[in-house]
């Protein structure tokens, strides 16, 4: 799949709401298993995001694997997500998809 956005807050693998990590789990609840919080927190978050610009170390074209474990999800398919676009940030007390769309209802998970 393609086109990944993260905007949590304080992750080790985000760099400019770009997920740079190899693979991308999510749980049965879709969130985010993959996240590693970074040593120092949101202020290191916010220089990484500085620092980096749109296109540094990102390339539009890179296909993601996302194993998704949310069987109520329409994109789960054989625990691969295939949606074209999926939006991860953070929740109340964890990451996770924001993306998720049950079946029978195509409006997203909020």
């Amino acid at each position: 799949m393609k086109g990944l956005r993260c905007t949590t807050c304080n992750c080790e693998f985000n760099r400019a709401c770009h997920c740079n990590a190899g693979v991308i789990k999510v749980s049965k609840n879709g969130v985010c298993e993959t996240k590693q919080k970074r040593r120092y927190g949101i202020i290191q978050q916010n220089s990484v995001n500085i620092e980096a610009a749109k296109d540094f170390d990102y390339d539009e074209g890179k296909e993601l694997l996302i194993q998704c474990d949310c069987n109520e999800c329409i994109f789960n398919k054989n625990r691969i997500c295939t949606g074209n676009i999926v939006n991860m940030g953070d929740g109340l007390l964890k990451t996770k998809c924001f993306s998720k769309a049950k079946s029978g209802n195509q409006s997203l998970d909020l």
